[in-house]
């Protein structure tokens, strides 16, 4: 049984990297990531600027990786931003992540030739726990009108209070969970979030327009292969019962 399971496996795997080859757009499309470009493009023509949150976690320890998992969104909107000159607002938690996203809005002046950096108020600390967190972004989107509200990185139960707010002040949101506590408490406001993984699933700087995510179509194959190999064990073992 285990040598038939092992050759299926190698079998599927075979087919998936052939599938790979063939697609030329990923199985599914993300809304968020598709909204993300027109709501720059919306920026640069009226002069309000985004507003990233990447949540309540730092960037040291396990909760790296999900604050990170709005990297690609931060580096593409300081690029757009510093080529108009209509820099983003991002919120963290950490001073670390603090650090990070200063260092990634000058990196942008730097690339589009920019003398001057951006005002220092564009990565604001919004509060060291969840719910002061949710609390400072409530200051900042009452003060400082914005475009839309991108949330993506930690974020649990206060999300709840992250996606109300900037419906209040009637910021476009969108929103990318990799925590599904965070996804549970946004669902209400978009079904079409990303979760989970699809969180990381955003383009790269000078990726073209339209090209399939190798991430996302990676997900999906082993994803269906996970799918395929519990039914083949489960099937095994009902026939040897």
């Amino acid at each position: 049984m285990g040598g038939l399971l092992l050759l299926s496996f190698v079998l599927l795997t075979l087919l998936a990297v052939r599938m790979t080859r063939r697609i030329q757009r990923p199985p599914r499309e993300l809304e968020p990531f598709r909204m993300i470009p027109r709501e720059v493009g919306r920026a640069l023509e009226t002069g309000q600027p985004l507003h990233l949150a990447l949540g309540s976690g730092g960037l040291i320890g396990s909760e790296a990786a999900l604050t990170l998992s709005g990297r690609r969104i931060l580096e593409r909107l300081a690029q757009d931003g510093a080529a108009g000159e209509v820099f983003p607002f991002v919120t963290v938690a950490d001073p670390v992540a603090l650090l990070y996203a200063r260092h990634v809005l000058q990196d942008a002046c730097q690339r589009q030739g920019i003398p001057s950096f951006p005002p220092p108020d564009r990565a604001w600390w919004a509060g060291a726990s969840p719910m002061a967190y949710a609390a400072g972004l409530t200051l900042l989107l009452g003060t400082q009108p914005v475009a839309a509200n991108i949330i993506s990185g930690l974020f649990r139960e206060e999300a709840v209070l992250a996606g109300e707010i900037g419906q209040r002040y009637g910021a476009r949101s969108i929103f990318t969970m990799p925590d599904p506590g965070g996804a549970a408490a946004l669902w209400s406001f978009d079904p079409a979030l990303a979760i989970g993984e699809e969180a990381f699933a955003a383009s790269s700087i000078g990726e073209p327009t339209g090209r399939p995510s190798a991430l996302l179509l990676t997900h999906d194959l082993i994803r269906w292969l996970l799918m395929v190999l519990m039914v083949m064990a489960a099937l095994g073992f009902a026939l040897r019962g």
